[in-house]
């Protein structure tokens, strides 16, 4: 289980509780601080501070909860921790590089008996790791990298969640360098049944163009549709070619991707092809997620590869024209375009 991130569907931020395992961490802790010092304050104040670093939801809330804590006599582990938690809630993996150096410094002096969330001295050395790995990916050092994101998984297995995107990261970055899109390749059209299509009549003149992969058997990129349209109606105003690829293009998936399409009346945008399962396209560029979208270019080279709401995918789209901006959509859960549908073989058993 690792620590509270942003979620993955949406392109506004959601304000998110903190992960069971901090919540237990939490109530542990502050059992074991209320029996074992003595303090100026009684527990309830006591409580309501470290609460208040805990929960704090920006900066100025953070900074006012420190400043509190300092007159209460809370010691720096807990801010340190408290602003930990902060940078994580809000994915901020340049703050998170930046307090690498305070964290290092802090470790000598931790204390179990100081601290909100991480029990032992080896949960609280490993997001020093973490963190210095972090710093080290902003600076490219992949070797360095490697060493403290290994150092810290190795502390604190508990938090391989956390670690294990930055690491996927860094791989599919890696993957993807090597990759050249074959763009005379013609790929079966959904919706005009017996024809073809080859991505360069898809990219037409322009510089880049956007690729979308789907399933109706997957949930996830279900829900994600309403992003994907989103998206979508911003690229297809600024003349960006978009490709929506159907997976797994068995008989049955495509009768239900057939019938999910005719009932989604937002599927206007685009292209939708059909990814062939042998030498597919989603292997080729490692789909292992919902949403995943890619974009490329005119020679076919991969300019990124990752989840729309990601903000890289939109700094590329930027520097190819000012103008485009990022949609924002509402965290709202559609309902379900295939309850209509046939139970596949599976789901009977």
């Amino acid at each position: 289980m690792g620590w509270p991130k942003k979620p993955a569907h949406h392109l506004v931020p959601m304000k998110h509780p903190l992960s069971l395992l901090l919540t237990l961490s939490l109530s542990l802790s502050l059992l074991a601080q209320n029996t074992q010092e003595s303090t100026s304050t009684s527990s309830p104040d006591r409580d309501q501070l470290i609460a208040a670093l805990m929960q704090a939801a920006d900066e100025d809330a953070l900074n006012n909860a420190i400043a509190q804590g300092k007159k209460a006599g809370l010691k720096e582990q807990m801010f340190l921790e408290a602003r930990f938690i902060l940078l994580i809630n809000q994915n901020d993996t340049a703050g998170l590089a930046k307090l690498a150096p305070s964290l290092e410094a802090q470790l000598p002096q931790y204390s179990p008996d100081h601290t909100m969330i991480f029990g032992v001295k080896e949960d609280f050395e490993s997001i020093v790791h973490y963190t210095k790995a972090l710093a080290a990916l902003q600076k490219n050092q992949l070797p360095l990298f490697k060493k403290h994101i290994t150092e810290a998984y190795w502390l604190s297995p508990a938090h391989g969640t956390q670690f294990a995107p930055h690491i996927n990261a860094v791989r599919l970055k890696e993957a993807m360098a090597k990759v050249t899109l074959d763009l005379e390749r013609r790929f079966e059209n959904q919706k005009q049944k017996g024809q073809t299509t080859s991505l360069k009549e898809i990219a037409g003149e322009a510089p880049i163009f956007l690729i979308h992969f789907w399933s109706p058997w997957v949930e996830t990129s279900l829900l994600a549709m309403p992003e994907f349209h989103a998206v979508a109606e911003v690229l297809t105003k600024h003349q960006i070619p978009i490709a929506s690829f159907l997976l797994a293009g068995t008989s049955d998936s495509r009768k239900d991707a057939d019938t999910f399409l005719q009932k989604d009346k937002n599927v206007t945008h685009g292209h939708w092809l059909i990814d062939p399962s042998t030498s597919s396209l989603a292997s080729t560029l490692r789909i292992a997620t919902f949403p995943t979208v890619i974009l490329a270019d005119q020679e076919g080279r991969i300019l990124f590869n990752g989840d729309p709401a990601d903000l890289a995918l939109w700094k590329k789209l930027a520097q190819q024209n000012p103008e485009i901006t990022p949609p924002t959509i509402k965290p709202v859960l559609p309902e379900n375009p295939l309850q209509d549908l046939p139970k596949t073989q599976d789901e009977d058993q």
